[in-house]
């Protein structure tokens, strides 16, 4: 996603390179997500290993926590950015051709990988007799696969609660001093480190009043519906408007800069904690949220205290450009939309191989970035298609140092 405008805190003129790496980060976290969950047990995967592994399992579970709050409060702080550089009109027309245009043009693609493949994974083995397989749910606003381009429908939600949020402040008036009024308290709750304590109110309140949650998988993955369930809609835009504050009090990262030695250790301890609570086994049992309040507080703030201290670090240590950061930040993108058709093809190709599960995870998963790492360079980078998700780049020859200048668009 292009959200990664070339702006800064003080002169707009250049990238956020720290913060272009946790959105990266994000993303490929994601991937090595998806790459864990053949090898849980019990089954929560489309494709089941022969091996398991209660590490994956931890490594999921963690990765799980934080890594969508983080992106989403990404998406708030570049959505912010790109409004005030583009105006109202630039922003729209940039998130329908960055956002809008990938989920529409992908998303039959990924769908139709993913059917191919579970047609060969569930197909019997020669000579065997062929079993009818139980027909999928009827297609309806419920059920309808979004897969894990979710996060392109979710945030075409957030952007446009945020422009109709923005049309009304404008006509009445008050999107100054309610601006204002917002910085203030925000910024009093970031530097008191009270913060977290106050983003997880709207998420606690869904999953609280939710009658089956998945206490062990967290906030639930809207990747199926097209109405987001209410638990990680109040989660995410929660995320979202703080990363929209954020950008408006850029000073904030400072302190997030200073504070990351506090905000992880602590998300450190809080994993611990709810780990000992829920179990490292995942449970696939539904459960009350209202009978489960103090992981669920505990759960939720843990999650909040990886978010600002890896934004934190990220900012303390990532400002610099790094030629090799950069490259993932762009590819980033691409990489994520590509990986769950890789992901599934190679953990059927590995699901009956002898050998640890690690070592199987650690396959498969470099495998997928080296693919995605390739295809991107070959067919996506200098292309149309990489033109629709970071923006159009060219090669420029300087015929006096015989090399390669790269130039985008910055959008």
């Amino acid at each position: 996603m292009s959200e990664t405008a070339n702006m800064s805190v003080s002169t707009h003129s250049e990238r956020f390179h720290d913060l272009d790496a946790v959105r990266a980060g994000a993303l490929l976290l994601g991937v090595a997500l998806h790459t864990t969950m053949s090898f849980i047990e019990p089954q929560v995967w489309l494709i089941k290993d022969a091996s398991s592994s209660t590490g994956l399992a931890v490594l999921f579970y963690v990765i799980h926590m934080f890594r969508m709050m983080t992106f989403f409060v990404m998406a708030g702080f570049f959505a912010h950015m790109l409004m005030g550089k583009r105006g109202l009109g630039g922003f729209i027309k940039n998130r329908l051709i960055r956002v809008g245009a990938p989920l529409t043009i992908f998303w039959p693609i990924v769908f139709a990988s993913i059917i191919a493949i579970m047609i060969i994974a569930f197909a019997p083995p020669p000579g065997a007799p062929a079993v009818p397989a139980a027909p999928p749910p009827p297609l309806s606003a419920k059920t309808f696969p979004l897969t894990h381009l979710w996060f392109l429908y979710a945030l075409l939600w957030l952007y446009g609660g945020a422009i109709v949020l923005k049309l009304v402040t404008d006509v009445l008036h008050i999107g100054k001093g309610l601006g204002r009024m917002l910085d203030a308290v925000i910024g009093f709750l970031t530097r008191t480190d009270l913060i977290g304590a106050v983003l997880i109110l709207p998420a606690f309140a869904a999953l609280y009043a939710n009658p089956a949650w998945l206490m062990w998988f967290g906030i639930p993955t809207p990747d199926a519906g097209v109405v987001i369930n209410t638990s990680a809609l109040s989660g995410f835009a929660t995320a979202f408007a703080f990363g929209w504050f954020l950008h408006r009090s850029p000073e904030l990262l400072g302190h997030l800069a200073k504070r990351w030695w506090a905000h992880l250790p602590a998300a450190v301890i809080g994993t611990v904690i709810c780990l000992n609570m829920v179990g490292i086994t995942p449970v696939i049992t539904p459960v009350k949220g209202s009978e489960h309040p103090l992981y669920l507080a505990l759960y939720l703030l843990t999650g909040w205290s990886w978010s600002l201290g890896l934004i934190g670090a990220a900012h303390a240590f990532l400002k610099r450009e790094n030629p090799v950061l950069r490259y993932l930040s762009d590819a980033s993108y691409w990489i994520y939309i590509l990986h769950i058709p890789v992901v599934m093809c190679l953990q059927l190709a590995v699901r009956n191989l002898p050998g640890p599960a690690e070592l199987k995870f650690a396959g498969v998963l470099l495998a997928t970035v080296m693919i995605g790492l390739i295809t991107y360079q070959i067919m996506v980078r200098y292309t149309f298609i990489g033109a629709i998700l970071n923006g159009r780049r060219r090669k420029v020859k300087r015929a006096s140092l015989g090399q390669e200048a790269i130039l985008g668009d910055g959008a």
